[in-house]
């Protein structure tokens, strides 16, 4: 997958407010908005995705999250919600400069690269968790990887989550898919190709997922549930 662009921002006198719009998401085709959790989420702190979870989920868990923008719920895993260490991932290069430079102490840590890639796990990523966050990011793995990179990515998180461990994902609707592709024309082929479906339960139960909770919300028009799924034990 290619890297993303490292910038987001157009001169406003230079393009109309439809070719910044088309500009934009041409940028972010991974997702990767810039200043998201200052445009479009809530300010909300800690972010309601993480305290909704039973509080023994996230307390003295190694957590990993993939597709973490710019860290915020990174941070917050470990300052509000007890959180051991904390590793957030994107494939966005500035913006794991700006999850640095945010949070540059303590045991929240950043990598650059591609979490879809299984072989591209370094530093910090490496070894086993108790904890992934999938969080609003399924919909650009999946237009940008088609279903094998979906259930790549799934084995993967599968085989780096320590037994017992949870994945926490928030699936974006088909209705969303249709949107992202008819705003970016590269994603459009990918989007006619797609046969798996959100919230990909029969994908997940196959690798030995068990959902033990879902929560039903809506952010400031973000109508999207949160699904904790648990990796089942070796007996």
């Amino acid at each position: 997958m290619p890297e993303a662009c490292h910038d987001h921002s157009f001169p406003t006198t230079e393009l109309s407010k439809a070719e910044r719009f088309k500009a934009t998401h041409l940028a972010a085709r991974h997702g990767n908005y810039h200043q998201y959790y200052a445009k479009f989420r809530s300010p909300i702190v800690p972010d309601e995705r993480l305290s909704i979870l039973p509080s023994n989920i996230l307390r003295r868990a190694r957590v990993i999250d993939l597709g973490c923008n710019a860290g915020k719920l990174t941070h917050e895993a470990i300052a509000h919600c007890g959180a051991a260490a904390s590793v957030g991932v994107d494939i966005d290069p500035w913006l794991i400069e700006q999850a640095k430079a945010a949070y540059p102490d303590g045991p929240c840590t950043f990598e650059h690269f591609d979490f879809v890639d299984a072989s591209a796990y370094k530093g910090t990523a490496l070894g086993k968790f108790d904890v992934v966050l999938l969080l609003s990011v399924t919909k650009w793995v999946h237009l940008n990887n088609g279903d094998s990179g979906m259930l790549k990515l799934f084995a993967h998180i599968h085989s780096i989550l320590n037994d017992g461990g949870y994945l926490v994902v928030e699936p974006q609707p088909m209705s969303n898919y249709a949107r992202a592709s008819k705003k970016n024309k590269e994603l459009r082929e990918t989007y006619k190709t797609i046969q798996i479906r959100p919230p990909f339960e029969g994908e997940l139960k196959a690798l030995g997922f068990e959902r033990i909770l879902q929560f039903e919300r809506d952010e400031e028009g973000f109508a999207r549930p949160v699904h904790v799924w648990k990796k089942g034990s070796i007996s």
